[in-house]
């Protein structure tokens, strides 16, 4: 007959979906009646928000809009304008299994874009972006527990485990109006981009008070007149008191926060002399949170009575989870192809979604970084440019981590030297964080068959003297004369399983 053992499970963190899917942006359209007649195209930029993503009916649901962000010359006064259209976009992929409890991450990445002018007001636009999608969940590895079974010996083995306590995420709104003060006046808006990051946070039982930040950039127009842009920074503080069932203070906690929509609009105050702007985000926090347990495995077992067979199954647990992060700075050259710079309007910089892997003690980090120059040339017009460069760091790990569970890359500030020739000098610090991972191996016990028609034979005496040499263990010298462990410690008052010296033992007979 075969024992099966009962079994444990220990909840541990799975991927239920990583995909990527392209969308489509594709728009023909007509300029307002506000906006002055197109005489030059500088920049045409699609930033997909995402409003709900949302687990149903087997379906990981994705539901957002693609703002359509033309900047251009007019014809009439030569200054920089923007129009702006909307697409909706929805996509749903599907899930080979429904989590009840799960965290979505997301993340965009712009492939083409192609815009046109039919007519001095009339543009038609084709483009398409990546959308990333990802959902952890909660799962389980099961093991074999060494319970107590009638004249049934087992070979124990204690480990420090790592057990995922906490999978949530929740969305909230961050608002407030910036009021101007120092800096000319806001006429018009040409782009903005708003970053959210945590600054610290504190844990209480089932729940985590978080603070953190939006950090606001905006690139507007004073004078329309003379249509040249100005720099506006300004950082919003938030709290937010976060559930999330089963985090405890000696967690290990992965926070990851995404700027999921943002709606920014100019509001006039009597009161003021500068227009108010209004910003409205939609923010989510997605929380996985690891604590630290020790299990009872079970790797050996025979019967005192019968003749047996072990089964074994090789298993992985996970032994270590760590947060893993910090900053580094990458220098490049950019070379800008005969452009001559005269001034630099405006320079932002992104990071393309990145590859890692382990190799040794190493993380390994891929990525690029997207350059974005707004400039006036040397003949003294607006010009627009793009550049990406590549981005290769190595990063010494102190422990023998062998798995990643979740990666970000972002960049903390870039700056610049224009150099004498057609090329540009840069400097970024980036930001990284892992979730990192350790999982031990083993060869563990997943049955035992009894052949309950063979006895074993059983010695006449009632004792018998064995002499343990150094290194032994009482497992091995239990498991030779077919009795029960702890009826050889107990007739030998032993402490230690494993004997650092020879030693003459009693084996009581079961």
């Amino acid at each position: 007959m075969e024992l099966n053992l009962p079994q444990k499970s220990l909840a541990s963190l799975v991927d239920t979906l990583n995909t990527v899917s392209e969308q489509p942006v594709d728009i023909d359209f007509t300029l307002p009646d506000y906006c002055p007649d197109i005489e030059k195209i500088l920049r045409c930029k699609i930033t997909p928000q995402i409003f709900s993503r949302n687990i149903n009916a087997g379906q990981l649901q994705i539901e957002g809009n693609t703002v359509v962000s033309i900047l251009y010359i007019d014809s009439e006064k030569g200054g920089m304008r923007v129009c702006e259209q909307t697409l909706p976009f929805a996509t749903s992929f599907r899930l080979n299994d429904v989590p009840e409890e799960y965290a979505v991450h997301t993340s965009v990445k712009c492939e083409y874009i192609n815009c046109r002018a039919l007519s001095r007001r009339r543009l038609t636009v084709h483009g398409a972006f990546s959308l990333y999608a990802r959902v952890f969940a909660k799962g389980s590895t099961s093991f074999g527990y060494p319970d107590e079974m009638e004249n049934t010996e087992f070979k124990k083995t204690d480990i420090n485990a790592s057990k995922l306590c906490s999978l949530s995420s929740e969305q909230f709104s961050v608002s407030d109006e910036i009021q101007i003060s120092g800096k000319p006046p806001i006429e018009l808006i040409v782009d903005n981009e708003i970053k959210a990051k945590v600054t610290d946070y504190k844990i209480i039982p089932d729940k985590i008070m978080l603070n953190g930040e939006l950090n606001v950039r905006l690139l507007y127009i004073s004078d329309i007149e003379s249509g040249k842009p100005e720099h506006l920074d300004y950082i919003i503080p938030f709290s937010e008191v976060i559930d999330s069932p089963g985090v405890t203070e000696d967690c290990e906690v992965c926070l990851r926060l995404d700027v999921m929509s943002s709606d920014l609009s100019l509001k006039s105050d009597i009161l003021a002399e500068n227009p108010l702007v209004n910003v409205d985000s939609r923010v989510c926090v997605s929380i996985i949170a690891f604590s630290t347990e020790e299990v009872t495995i079970a790797t050996d077992a025979y019967n005192t009575e019968f003749f047996s067979e072990p089964e074994y199954a090789r298993i992985s647990i996970p032994s270590d989870t760590k947060i893993f992060n910090g900053s580094f700075m990458h220098k490049d050259s950019v070379n800008l192809n005969d452009i001559k710079i005269l001034e630099i309007l405006d320079f932002t910089a992104s990071v393309c979604p990145l590859t890692t892997n382990i190799n040794k003690d190493n993380l390994i980090i891929n990525s690029k970084i997207n350059l974005k120059i707004l400039a006036i040339n040397s003949e003294n017009e607006p010009v627009y440019i793009e550049r990406s460069v590549d981005v290769s760091k190595e990063l010494e790990l102190k422990n023998d981590y062998n798995c990643i569970l979740c990666s970000d890359l972002s960049v903390i500030s870039i700056s610049y030297r224009l150099g004498d020739n057609d090329d540009m000098e840069i400097r970024c610090e980036l930001n990284y964080s892992f979730l990192l991972q350790r999982s031990s191996y083993f060869n563990a016990l997943s049955a035992l068959n009894v052949d309950d028609n063979k006895h074993l034979s059983k010695k006449t005496c009632a004792m018998s003297i064995y002499y343990a040499d150094s290194g032994e263990n009482i497992w091995d010298i239990a498991k030779m004369y077919n009795t029960k462990q702890n009826l050889i410690i107990s007739e030998n008052e032993l402490v230690a399983e494993t004997f650092e010296e020879p030693t003459l033992l009693f084996i009581p007979t079961v």
